[in-house]
């Protein structure tokens, strides 16, 4: 029989995958700097925050400005700047954080301070991943500490917007898309993202320990976890003293009439809270006084929404009448003005054609070589309108011509407008007033048989 051979001991290893752009290890850093920031804000009652983010600062810039340089250069680029910094910086998160932190808060320094030296070798998204995880965890510690207050968010806020965006844009390196688009994009995930979440932790009932500094906990909000009887009676006893350090202020207190407090009387009784939090003198001027202007700006708002929903009963004052009816209005103004923005959003190749085809009727006269450009542009995008965008190299000639679905009718206007356009733009035949009207004419047939507005031509 034959003889059974042995399996091997340990399977080769994957070979780790480079990273490809030099972006992702610059967001990853500045998430790692907010995030060191952040750590340093909790003690700022203490003095020498300020002191405490330069460091945050110089050590990034040390760590990740050279795994940012040491990207393109060979494999044992860094590997001495790595061993120093690490060496280095155990001592300097050890001794003094030994005295100064517990056990979580000294781990959490020690995982930073290791990070930041361990990015002059970020070569793979292996090590990207290890970053990040590093950064959120930290960050996650931070957020559920409990002298964590809303004003922290200005600094975990752009971390971990920061740090979606390494990932988004990593993800994105080997796509063929242009920067802008790409940063555009993963802007546009991240906001809804963030919308989305806050609209999760705003309304949906959840642990106490997720307040994050002034989120209501899970315990107070309207949902499954609902305080009993006697326990939301007591606590609206307390209705002018500041909560628990997770930002429960207010949110369990009973309503003016003896019920559940309303959506608009939780709104207050957290920016109440925000407020009197916003009132640190150990926090920067800078943050104390945007803190100001975003809870003036809230509570415009939460007012101007109380008053469009409030009821006019019999008694009220003529100024309360009509403040309510100019709440009213300026409610339905922005709701038509974002109607409108999302209306012209959606239809944005529509009317971009029409504004150019408009143009050059116009233009035919005095400036007939722009005209011709902008009847150009005109089906340009009602391709893109008909999902077939210009792809990158892509002629003139070849994009019009690989439309797919189009009518002979509207393929012959189309053949007619592209040798007029061809002529004058590559065929050097000057341009006149006759020629950028024909081509007008013909790009407007050829796009009405395309979009379907002549159905009875198009057969």
């Amino acid at each position: 029989m034959p003889r059974r051979t042995k399996a091997p001991a340990a399977r080769a290893a994957k070979p780790a995958i480079p990273l490809a752009s030099r972006g992702a290890v610059a967001m990853t850093g500045l998430s790692y700097l907010f995030t060191g920031i952040s750590f340093s804000y909790l003690d700022r009652m203490y003095g020498g925050f300020g002191v405490q983010s330069l460091l945050w600062m110089v050590w990034a810039l040390l760590g990740f400005g050279a795994g940012v340089f040491n990207l393109r250069r060979s494999p044992g680029a860094g590997r001495t700047q790595w061993v120093v910094m690490g060496f280095l910086g155990c001592v300097l998160a050890l001794v003094p954080g030994m005295a100064l932190y517990a056990l979580p808060r000294l781990g959490s320094v020690t995982l930073l301070v290791i990070m930041g030296a361990r990015a002059c070798v970020l070569r793979t998204q292996r090590d990207l991943y290890f970053a990040l995880t590093a950064i959120f965890v930290v960050s996650f510690m931070v957020g559920t500490h409990l002298d964590a207050e809303w004003s922290l968010w200005f600094y975990l806020g752009p971390a971990w917007a920061l740090g979606a965006l390494a990932l988004a844009w990593q993800h994105a390196a080997g796509t063929a898309l242009s920067r802008w688009i790409k940063l555009s994009m993963t802007l546009g995930f991240v906001g809804v993202s963030f919308v989305l979440a806050s609209a999760l932790f705003l309304f949906a009932p959840r642990p106490p320990t997720l307040g994050f500094g002034f989120l209501p906990p899970g315990t107070d909000t309207p949902g499954l976890f609902k305080w009993p009887a006697g326990e939301g009676g007591a606590q609206g006893a307390g209705a002018g003293q500041t909560g628990s350090p997770s930002g429960s202020s207010g949110w369990g207190r009973r309503g003016a009439s003896g019920g559940a407090p309303t959506l608009a009387q939780q709104w207050k009784a957290m920016l109440g809270h925000m407020r009197s939090a916003a009132t640190d003198p150990f926090m920067p001027r800078w943050q104390r006084e945007a803190a100001r202007g975003m809870l003036d700006a809230a509570q415009s708002v939460v007012d101007k929404v109380e008053a469009w929903f409030k009821p006019s009963p019999d008694g009220t004052s003529e100024g309360n009448a009509r403040a309510a009816a100019a709440a009213r209005g300026s409610v339905l103004w922005w709701l038509l003005v974002l109607l409108a923005a999302w209306w012209g959003w959606r239809n944005r190749y529509r009317l971009g054609l029409q504004v150019a085809l408009a143009g050059a009727w116009l233009l035919a006269r005095h400036l007939p070589v722009q005209s011709m450009r902008l009847s150009a542009g005109a089906m340009t995008w009602c391709l893109s309108m008909l999902r077939h965008p210009r792809q990158p190299g892509q002629s003139v000639r070849e994009h019009w011509a690989g439309a797919p679905r189009i009518t002979p009718l509207a393929r012959r206007w189309q053949g007619h407008a592209l040798e007029l356009y061809c002529a004058m733009r590559f065929g050097g035949r000057p341009a006149t007033r006759r020629q950028a009207l024909q081509m007008h004419q013909a790009v407007q047939g050829a796009t009405d048989l395309m979009l379907g507005r002549a159905p009875e031509l198009g057969k």
